[in-house]
């Protein structure tokens, strides 16, 4: 026969079935996403179980507000968007009169103590009652539950409305511990992902437990691919994954604290990345058991840059060997650190007996005593140096180069020292010179023979006059002639021999026309043979110039030389198109007064392709055996050397100018 239950034991029952419900939907709640978890859901799901456990008209949950000091509910059952103003001043004046409204008073201690009975102690307030919802010093908020009329509990109620308001207090503690880990949690993974390492924690049987952002931008894995597996397998390249492993076992073992190694590891994409690796001894005292944290550096980008940095050391030295002038590494303290075979050869030194000596000794074979080098003053200076200088230790006079060797950070260490031997420079570009010389008078040379011809023709025929008839009139007349012509015939010879003369290297103040006029009279004959109309325009007066007269109209006669092939070549009978024109004017240039040139041909001009190419030795347009390709090459240089610029404009089949612009000598310039 079956007992039936007591009141209070169907009481007691139906509480612990509301109880029951509740911590139902909190361990349910709890297992929500951390970011959906909320004490109002604790507490709404409190005030509806306390709602049934009473039978109240309502109940609400609610806090203190601190800046105008009276209660407010953030939660209730039946839900409500506010509470009547005279109970909410009647819960706030019990509240302040049992805990005082003083902010601190909410967040100090409230001494209770969750899980023993009685210990939540009621507030008349009423038909209000009040309890204060804390654990451990956590004050959280207040329940009251609201009769109209007034409420009556019994000890089980009472009792009943304890353990509710523990396990309510329990569950916000607890939610708020685990957001509270959770934020410690993130913030540490965060720490760890934004370590520029690969970091990976193995477990003692060596599966990955945790993979941070670094490793999965370098291997291609996520996180969550790879958890669980083998870390050789992940990690290592495979030739390398039997070795790795004997290591990592070894360290288990043995009573190292740490390893350290380099290996490969191949990625998902198949590519090979060079990781050091550090492995720190992992412990979990709780398990007895011991790990690996690996901490790993992707040293791919700066082992190719080492290999790179490798391979262009290796290549400089290959060019600094191979250059065929003097030249040298100088630290700041002006010692040797490095020369070529050429310093060598030039000094007559073995290289152990240059390296490591004074600049000053090898190069001046050292100075008087209490003078210093005059080497010194340039070393370690931050721009270059280029000087003229007799170095009797190389045996010769140089073109002496000093350049600083700057470092990334701006610092200056080392200093390039290059001389070019201007003894042998001077040799070869005189012979360069003399060479086109003789090709352009071997051109010239017919023209000037058939300009002679003209008038011995005139002087033989003057004569046979003379003798024919010594009495005739005109004889005083003829004699004149005689003389006119051989006149002719002495300026051209003249002429010719002044440009053919070997001469020094001496500058001196001149005039551009007469340059010219001399140029012209010497190509008068084959510019008319071959019909080219010929026009000067040069504006009246030129400054003068400072340069070698011979030079400079050997440039003139190789530019008129070009525009005569080319102008054949478009038009090869006379015709009013087959036009050379030559101009001269002053140009302004960065404050600088220039002279400027122009020969403007119109024949059938220069491809775009070559322009650039015209300037270089032995290069030619013209059939095999019809130009030698030094022309325009020692042209440019003499313009160099002069100061000055040249420079070419065409249109294929149209026109060719070629511009020259020379420096006007200082007194020379006008304002």
């Amino acid at each position: 026969m079956t007992r039936s239950l007591s009141a209070g034991e169907a009481d007691q029952l139906r509480f612990f079935h509301h109880r029951n419900r509740l911590l139902t939907a909190i361990r349910e709640h709890s297992l929500c996403e951390p970011e959906e978890q909320s004490r109002l859901f604790i507490f709404q799901q409190c005030c509806a179980v306390l709602k049934d456990v009473v039978g109240c008209d309502s109940v609400w949950a609610g806090g203190i507000d601190r800046e105008r000091h009276h209660y407010v509910p953030f939660a209730s059952f039946p839900p409500v968007t506010s509470i009547d103003a005279i109970i909410q001043k009647s819960i706030t004046e019990t509240i302040n009169a049992r805990f005082g409204l003083d902010p601190v008073a909410f967040t100090a201690p409230i001494s209770l103590s969750p899980g023993e009975p009685g210990s939540i102690r009621d507030i008349s307030a009423g038909n209000s009652l009040v309890w204060p919802v804390g654990y451990q010093g956590r004050f959280y908020g207040f329940v009251t539950l609201h009769q109209q009329g007034g409420l009556v509990l019994n000890q089980q109620k009472k009792e009943c409305i304890g353990h509710i308001i523990d396990d309510i207090a329990l569950a916000i503690f607890a939610l708020d511990t685990a957001q509270k880990l959770k934020i410690e949690r993130d913030f540490n993974k965060e720490i760890v992902d934004t370590i520029q390492a690969l970091m990976v924690t193995i477990s003692p049987c060596g599966t990955i437990l945790s993979f941070n952002r670094r490793a999965e931008q370098v291997s291609g894995y996520s996180e969550r691919e790879i958890q669980g597996k083998y870390w050789v397998d992940v990690l290592i390249s495979p030739d390398r994954r039997l070795e790795c492993q004997q290591v990592f076992s070894d360290t288990l073992k043995g009573t190292q604290p740490s390893i350290n190694f380099q290996a490969p590891l191949l990625t998902r994409a198949g590519t090979v990345r060079a990781i050091n690796w550090h492995g720190s001894i992992r412990h979990n005292i709780e398990q007895g058991t011991v790990g690996l944290v690996m901490l790993g550096i992707d040293e791919t980008e700066s082992l190719a840059a080492d290999q790179q940095l490798n391979m262009l050391t290796a290549r400089w030295e290959k060019i600094f060997i191979a250059i065929q002038d003097p030249a040298l590494v100088v630290s700041n303290d002006s010692t040797i650190i490095e020369a070529n075979p050429a310093t060598c050869a030039a000094a007559k030194k073995r290289r152990e007996e240059v390296i490591g000596k004074k600049v000053c000794d090898i190069l001046h074979l050292g100075h008087g005593e209490g003078t210093q080098c005059p080497l010194e003053q340039f070393i370690g200076c931050r721009r270059t140096q280029i000087t003229e200088t007799e170095l009797h230790g190389l045996h010769g006079t140089y073109m002496l180069t000093v350049s600083p060797l700057v470092e990334e950070n701006g610092d200056i260490n080392a200093t390039l020292l290059l001389a070019r031997n201007l003894t042998e420079e001077e040799v070869v570009r005189a012979e360069a010179i003399r060479a086109a010389q003789l090709a352009a008078i071997g051109e010239l040379a017919s023209g000037v023979a058939h300009e002679i011809n003209n008038p011995i023709n005139g002087i033989i025929n003057y004569a046979q006059l003379i003798l024919d008839d010594p009495g005739d009139p005109e004889t005083t007349d003829n004699l004149y002639n005689i003389i006119s012509e051989g006149k002719r015939i002495a300026g051209i010879v003249s002429n010719l021999l002044a440009f053919a003369r070997h001469r020094e290297e001496a500058l001196a103040l001149s005039r551009i026309e007469t340059i010219i006029a001399n140029s012209l009279h010497l190509v008068a004959h084959l510019l008319k043979k071959d019909g080219i109309v010929c026009a000067v325009n040069i504006a009246d007066p030129l400054p003068p110039l400072m340069c070698n007269e011979q030079q400079l109209q050997q440039v003139v006669l190789n530019l008129i030389s070009n525009a005569r092939y080319a102008l054949n070549m478009r038009y090869p009978q006379p015709c009013p198109e087959k036009r050379l024109i030559i101009g001269g004017e002053v140009n302004a240039q960065g404050g600088r007064q220039f002279l400027r040139l122009s020969f403007t041909d119109y024949g059938i001009g220069i491809a775009p392709g070559i322009q650039e190419r015209i300037f270089d030795p032995f290069f030619s347009t013209k059939p095999k055996g019809e130009g030698t390709g030094l022309g325009l090459s020692i042209s440019h240089g003499l313009v160099r050397d002069h100061g000055g610029f040249i420079r070419v404009r065409s249109k294929v089949g149209e026109w060719t100018q070629f511009q020259i612009d020379l420096p006007v000598h200082p007194d020379g310039e006008t304002t």
